[in-house]
């Protein structure tokens, strides 16, 4: 069977349950049944972007370091700076 790569909508969720059967991961990143990848995307789930590259003029978390288009830091909830 074909399987669809999800994420969770909180990427530090270690396993999902969907459809009745259990996801675990290491990373957020799910490999499951294309029904299932549906029904996680409905629940707030995305596809994972692939694309390459750096957050330039954005914003950068102080406290993990992450860096974002947004204020408030996607990986951790803080307020983030301004990068020049």
């Amino acid at each position: 069977m074909d399987t669809v790569t999800v994420c969770a909508p909180d990427g530090a969720a270690r396993q999902v349950e969907v459809g009745g059967v259990r996801y675990t991961s290491r990373d957020g990143v799910y490999q499951m049944r294309p029904d299932h990848a549906r029904l996680l995307r409905a629940a707030g789930g995305f596809v994972p972007n692939l694309a390459a590259g750096t957050v330039r003029g954005g914003y950068r978390c102080g406290g993990c370091g992450f860096g974002s288009h947004f204020k408030k830091c996607g990986r951790c909830g803080r307020e983030c700076a301004k990068e020049r």
